[in-house]
């Protein structure tokens, strides 16, 4: 675990993410790194994104015996061509926000 600039507990993941732009483009991705607000998601994608962009996402098949999927609204803060995207969370259900802060919470033991 470390901490982001934000002072914001962030840990390492292997998860796997839908990311959806509209109804017309979904890209698979994987997490690399993931908070309570924000997340490094590893995507390679021939489709321009920038900063600012907003997504829809879930994330699927949870360890820890966690059921269901985060499931949310996320905005684009840093595009790193060739690695990824950083985004940050902007909107979750109580059910999502639950998920999320049991796997943070899980994850960083």
């Amino acid at each position: 675990m470390f901490k982001n600039q934000r002072n914001s507990a962030r840990v390492s993941s292997t998860l796997p993410i839908a990311l959806s732009f509209g109804s017309q483009i979904t890209l698979a991705g994987q997490i690399k790194d993931i908070s309570l607000k924000s997340a490094f998601i590893n995507v390679k994608s021939s489709i321009h994104m920038a900063t600012h962009d907003e997504l829809d996402f879930s994330i699927e098949n949870l360890p820890f015996n966690l059921q269901g999927a985060i499931k949310g609204t996320a905005r684009i803060s840093r595009v790193a061509p060739g690695e990824g995207i950083a985004v940050f969370f902007t909107k979750l259900d109580d059910h999502s926000n639950d998920l999320l802060h049991r796997l943070v919470g899980q994850t960083a033991k």
